[in-house]
């Protein structure tokens, strides 16, 4: 496969995991170009990276790496993505984009249509997939583990400091709200595995970072397709470290609780049998790998997955955009029924 030149717009903080991955990768991707409006942040990044071309107009970059470039990470502030998604494309780019790739799902679709139409690939990031608890659970349900699924519940209780807010994020325009911004990932694997629920009612409330025009605390009761109950619970409001990122799944041969502070570990699991349970302890077998989340000094959180990510767009089975429209979707039902 020849190796693809890649060129990323955004060099704020994500930007490490996917010079990390490129570097990790070095027989399929190759970094030639980067891209920032802040001409500060583009010099320290540029220079920190050899041979990297830097620009602060990402059109201009777009039009002169033609024939040097074939592909482009999106990782700017959340309102950018689709129109930077839909340009590059149209430049001839396949694309990788950060979360969300849109605060609508139509906008998605439109992203995955265009794509289409050009013969270009369009990628996503939903690194969370890939982590080993996740695959365990998955495998659970798959083999019938947990007889007929009762109740799902999904807590996200995070500490992000004062001050986490006061760029991009904290605005309604260009960070959108809470569950774009940091429950995202989490949501995509309740609607992978469970389907998108149908919402009963959100309750928002603002406890610590009363600046912000949003919720950092939301509560939603939700119904799944089976009739099973369940409930989505996202909170940055946590003192003085994260408490926990878990899905509890309970059924009516057992229950597989998987948390940590960004689903990486399981914490319990206990079933009606020996032979479920041995069937458990083969899963873990098969599983066999722990995660280390991500450190940002303050909080730890979110999944080392990224470079995953782009060794299976390198062999063909990254993630299409259209496979995020369901948690966006899921997002917009949730505020649709917000008090």
């Amino acid at each position: 496969m020849v190796k693809r030149k890649v060129g990323i717009i955004g060099c704020g903080h994500i930007l490490i995991r996917h010079i990390e991955s490129i570097k990790q990768n070095p027989n399929d991707f190759e970094l030639v170009a980067l891209c920032d409006i802040d001409k500060d942040v583009l010099g320290k990044a540029v220079n920190e990276n050899e041979d990297v071309k830097g620009f602060t107009d990402y059109k201009e970059m777009l039009k002169e790496m033609q024939g040097k470039m074939d592909f482009v990470t999106i990782a700017t502030p959340n309102n950018l993505h689709y129109q930077m998604a839909m340009d590059a494309l149209d430049a001839g780019y396949d694309i990788l984009i950060e979360k969300p790739i849109a605060f609508e799902a139509s906008k998605v679709q439109e992203i995955q249509d265009e794509a289409d139409k050009l013969g270009r690939e369009a990628y996503c990031v939903l690194q969370v997939r890939y982590n080993p608890t996740v695959k365990m659970m998955e495998d659970a349900l798959t083999h019938g583990l947990l007889g007929d699924i009762r109740s799902v519940c999904f807590i996200q209780r995070w500490q992000r400091p004062l001050g986490y807010f006061k760029d991009w994020r904290g605005s309604l325009e260009e960070g959108g709200r809470s569950l774009y911004e940091y429950a995202i990932h989490y949501l995509d694997i309740i609607q992978k595995s469970f389907g998108v629920p149908d919402v009963k009612s959100t309750d928002t409330f603002n406890h610590k970072h009363l600046d912000i025009p949003f919720e950092d605390t939301s509560y939603s009761i939700v119904e799944y397709e089976n009739g099973a109950s369940g409930s989505i619970e996202v909170n940055v409001a946590v003192e003085p470290s994260n408490l926990e990122c878990s899905i509890a799944v309970m059924g009516s041969q057992g229950y597989v609780k998987i948390s940590g502070n960004a689903l990486d570990r399981v914490e319990r699991a206990a079933f009606e049998t020996e032979e479920l349970e041995k069937k458990w302890e083969n899963i873990e077998k098969i599983a066999g790998v722990s995660l280390v989340p991500n450190s940002y000094g303050t909080h730890v959180g979110s999944c080392p997955n990224h470079p995953t990510l782009y060794k299976e767009i390198a062999e063909g089975r990254g993630f299409k955009v259209s496979e995020a429209i369901p948690s966006i979707s899921f997002i917009e039902k949730i505020y649709e029924k917000e008090k």
